[in-house]
């Protein structure tokens, strides 16, 4: 969907100083005419509100936010309205003590594809890939997930990058999104980019 980028514009997560969760809604670039996305990121925001992104001050919600933008940029793929919801709700199962129940059926699956609460070693993060293998939206919101994960630049995500354990999980993630065919989609490509400054 061409327009959904403006509508989860909401804050750039690598700016400086932290916001208030009523701050961060009052954003005018949230849609009023997309309820599913604003409801989601209201959820999250309210879920997330005591978390900040490991090393920053930054609130937490910001991340599922530029994970939602970057799958919204995506040329070479089906964007819904579902998908960029459950990119912005993708921690909440996982993170905190919130549910996702009450959004719609395809909004849920996504969410609970993607949720591990039981941690995140080098058997987890395999096992968090084979569970999404042959899921394309899963895969999708994966590949964004990891994306702005390895994207963001600070002292903490440099160690990131180089756990074996981050890197054997992105490398097996780009290998079951060929699989499935995503490999045309921008986001595969952008995040194979990175793969490759790894070798």
């Amino acid at each position: 969907m061409d327009n959904l980028t403006e509508h989860i514009d909401v804050i750039n997560p690598y700016s400086k100083g932290s916001i208030t969760s009523r701050e961060l809604l009052m954003k005018d670039t949230i849609s009023h005419d997309t309820p599913l996305i604003l409801t989601a990121t209201i959820h999250a925001t309210i879920a997330h509100r005591t978390q900040f992104r490991k090393g920053t001050d930054i609130p937490y919600v910001t991340h599922p936010l530029q994970v939602a933008r970057t799958l919204a940029k995506e040329s070479n793929y089906p964007v819904t309205s579902e998908l960029i919801a459950a990119a912005i709700l993708h921690d909440v199962v996982e993170d905190t003590t919130y549910d996702v129940e009450s959004f719609p059926e395809p909004v849920r699956r996504i969410v609970h594809l993607l949720s591990d609460p039981s941690g995140g070693d080098i058997d987890h993060r395999r096992e968090a890939i084979i569970r999404i293998q042959n899921e394309p939206d899963a895969i999708m919101v994966k590949m964004a997930d990891r994306f702005c994960n390895l994207d963001e630049k600070n002292d903490y995500r440099e160690k990131y990058h180089a756990k074996p354990s981050v890197r054997e999980s992105t490398r097996a993630l780009l290998m079951i999104a060929q699989e499935a065919g995503l490999d045309e989609t921008d986001i595969y490509q952008n995040l194979k980019e990175i793969v490759k400054e790894w070798e």
